[in-house]
């Protein structure tokens, strides 16, 4: 199947009254270029001169992937997995293959419930091809959209059907947590001492074992963001403002610096562990290419 034709459509995170900022789709701009970025750095030789040659187009293109979502039909789909769909933690039961997945409940429900894992080893194959060719536009397009797929998979909204906290009272905490927080925060994350970057043998099961860690952090997500309001007046927790038609929620520094405290590192964490695994993937590819050198 062609692999525009995998590509999933779109699933709104936006709630009745409340307007989430586009960059909430994924880390948000700026986490995503960072991940990029530093994803670079952590290469090994000689993999690491090719991208650090174009790690301005890298850091540039990481975020196309949510771009894309304003006209290319059906692309959200490629950027989560509602694991619980499949099963409840830590027992999911999610299909090894699309077509199986598929096969067994039906294309327009497997694409409603995300296929991100997928979508990840699709990349890598056709990464790995078009290092094979020595194709370095492709290379370089495949590789930045890879980073952001694998980016979003770290992010533990993209892995439940409660992607906003609409079923558990926690309404706007996609955006809170994956963009709020850097914004505040971000210029103190440390991205030195990573650890080595490693081969990945089956990149769909690995990508799912992201996913199954990413869920796993989700009720400290929700104490986290339910603690940070107590004991905030709602004048001080979060203005409104009118954008567009619509109503959005600003939520205070002191809400921030609160949720930042109960988070205990984890959004600086996650990220840390996207830029190892965005690296990771790249140098998959590059293996299972034959170690080429197309620089």
């Amino acid at each position: 199947m062609d692999i525009l034709k995998r590509v999933a459509g779109f699933v709104s995170i936006f709630i009745v009254g409340v307007l989430v900022s586009q960059s909430a789709f994924g880390w948000g701009f700026w986490a995503h270029h960072v991940i990029n970025k530093e994803a670079v750095t952590v290469l090994p030789e000689p993999v690491r001169d090719f991208y650090s040659a174009n790690v301005d187009y890298l850091v540039e293109h990481s975020t196309d992937p949510d771009t894309r979502r304003a006209f290319v039909k059906n692309e959200a789909y490629s950027h989560y997995m509602d694991l619980d769909r499949y099963g409840d933690y830590p027992d999911f039961h999610v299909p090894a293959t699309y077509e199986d997945a598929v096969e067994k409940y039906g294309e327009e429900t497997v694409l409603k419930d995300g296929i991100v894992p997928w979508r990840v080893g699709w990349d890598v194959d056709s990464l790995t091809a078009a290092m094979k060719e020595h194709d370095v536009p492709l290379i370089l397009h495949l590789s930045a959209d890879l980073g952001h797929y694998v980016a979003d998979m770290h992010v533990p909204l993209h892995a439940t059907k409660n992607y906003d906290g609409q079923l558990s009272g926690n309404i706007g905490v996609h955006f809170r947590w994956e963009t709020g927080i850097p914004q505040h925060f971000g210029s103190d994350y440390n991205f030195s001492n990573f650890g080595s970057v490693h081969y990945i043998k089956n990149p769909v099961k690995h990508a799912l074992g992201i996913l199954e860690h990413s869920y796993s952090l989700l009720p400290e997500v929700f104490k986290a963001d339910s603690l940070a309001k107590v004991g905030i007046p709602k004048d001080d927790l979060y203005r409104v403002e009118e954008k567009e038609g619509r109503r959005e929620y600003i939520y205070s520094d002191q809400y921030y610096t609160k949720f930042n405290k109960e988070l205990n590192g984890m959004v600086e964490s996650q990220m840390r562990e996207a830029v190892s695994a965005v690296a990771s993937y790249w140098y998959t590819a590059w293996v299972n290419a034959g170690k080429p050198k197309f620089w």
